[in-house]
């Protein structure tokens, strides 16, 4: 198993390098820049727009400001902000750890309510429970997160006042472990539901699966308890699915916390990728995106290990 997590390690590395080239191209030629937002102001003339653009470098042809770029990464030198004129590993180091609380704490409220949701429907199968079920997880496929939130602080919070209206504590106030929990938890919860739906239908896919295979039916014939049967012997290997699906969402887990950071009004990477992309702040966006990358390739490689304990069958060499 060592050898294969450094293969794996070992070709992340081109990969990344690949995908870095590829955003920054993009990045780089989309239309507008961060000259737009000194342009737009009319005390600044021509002859200063110029100095701007060379002391950023945006004169540069898009090789020289990409070797540029890299050669700041490797080094741990990710620039300074357009927008914040700070260093973007600082600026990132103060969100980071906010969108990480937010981001596991709603996966593991998805994890705990899908699986339990999701065998609760397979074992029901064909009752009034599993389209009820079923009708439960489409409704949560379809309503948006920025307008489940929106409803969630208008009447949880405007109306009833029994939650924050955002942030990650009161302002002014002394943040406990208890009032950081209640501002947490909201979000999370909104957050969770972008992936429960749909996590409990393939689990419940993942199970009517695996109870119709012949190990299944050999240990009732043995007289097993159902529950044994069921979460001892079909859940362990329905959950491989899930365990995929759990590694992929490794660089979608900041992105995907954007909507909810803004309208919760959460101070974390999603929030501050909203404000960069807005300014074309191009080292902000650029170590944001590395980010979520890195996030992937490793979601990917923590699935397929965890992949060897959830089945014997499986071995990595």
């Amino acid at each position: 198993m060592v050898n294969y997590i450094l293969r794996r390690v070992l070709l992340a590395v081109p990969t990344l390098l690949v995908v870095s080239m590829v955003l920054f191209t993009m990045l780089h030629m989309a239309p507008g820049g961060p000259m737009a937002v000194y342009a737009s102001n009319p005390n600044v003339d021509q002859a200063e727009l110029m100095r701007i653009e060379e002391r950023l470098g945006l004169n540069d042809p898009i090789p020289v400001q990409y070797r540029k770029w890299l050669t700041g990464m490797l080094t741990g030198q990710w620039g300074i902000s357009y927008k914040f004129g700070r260093d973007v590993a600082g600026i990132l180091s103060e969100r980071i750890w906010a969108s990480l609380q937010l981001v596991l704490t709603s996966l593991i409220i998805a994890v705990i309510v899908a699986v339990p949701f999701g065998v609760f429907s397979a074992v029901n199968r064909n009752r009034i429970l599993q389209y009820v079920s079923n009708a439960v997880a489409m409704l949560g496929v379809s309503i948006p997160t920025f307008w489940l939130g929106l409803v969630i602080l208008l009447v949880f919070s405007v109306r009833l006042r029994l939650i924050p209206t955002g942030g990650m504590a009161p302002v002014g106030e002394p943040a406990g472990l208890w009032v950081r929990f209640t501002h947490l938890l909201p979000p999370a919860a909104v957050l969770a539901t972008l992936h429960l739906a749909a996590w409990s239908r393939y689990v419940r896919s993942s199970m009517l699966e695996v109870i119709s295979e012949d190990y299944i039916r050999t240990a009732r014939s043995k007289g097993l308890p159902e529950r044994v049967v069921v979460y001892k012997h079909a859940l362990r290997n329905a959950l491989l699915p899930l365990i995929t699906l759990l590694g992929l969402q490794g660089g979608n887990l900041i992105g995907g916390a954007m909507v909810t950071e803004v309208v919760f009004a959460w101070p974390g990477v999603g929030r501050l990728l909203t404000e960069s992309l807005g300014g074309r702040d191009y080292p902000v966006l650029m170590a944001s995106f590395m980010i979520m990358s890195v996030l992937a390739i490793g979601g990917n490689l923590v699935a397929d290990v965890c992949y060897s304990f959830a089945d014997p069958r499986i071995r990595l060499e």
